[in-house]
């Protein structure tokens, strides 16, 4: 399978072929915990759940939203299952931008009323 690796730490984007194992994941992005975001309808970002907590840290941004370590977006099929992204890399390289050294975003947390 085909997915597209950002790496906030040394500012590239490059694809990665894996397995399919969702345990790569972890590999991938460097993380113990991840967290998903879509990207579009056909692809799924999945970015480290802890980075806004660790003290040394890169930030990369895409379409406005700021995330903190590494990236890796992986397509997604009607079922819900990984699959091919249908992204390039240089269609990524276009949608995102990296932050500068030193750049800190401070965790936030609300809670709402249901």
């Amino acid at each position: 399978m085909k997915g597209i690796l950002i790496n906030a730490f040394d500012e590239t984007v490059k694809e990665v072929v894996m397995t399919g194992n969702y345990k790569e994941i972890y590999t991938l992005v460097e993380c113990s915990t991840f967290d998903c975001a879509d990207i579009d309808e056909d692809n799924t970002l999945y970015v480290d759940d802890e980075g806004l907590l660790k003290e040394t840290n890169r930030y990369f941004s895409i379409y406005g939203r700021d995330y903190a370590g590494n990236g890796l977006i992986i397509g997604n099929n009607d079922e819900g299952e990984s699959i091919d992204s249908t992204l390039t890399v240089e269609q990524v390289k276009d949608m995102i931008s990296f932050l500068p050294e030193g750049y800190k975003k401070e965790p936030f947390f609300s809670f709402h009323e249901l």
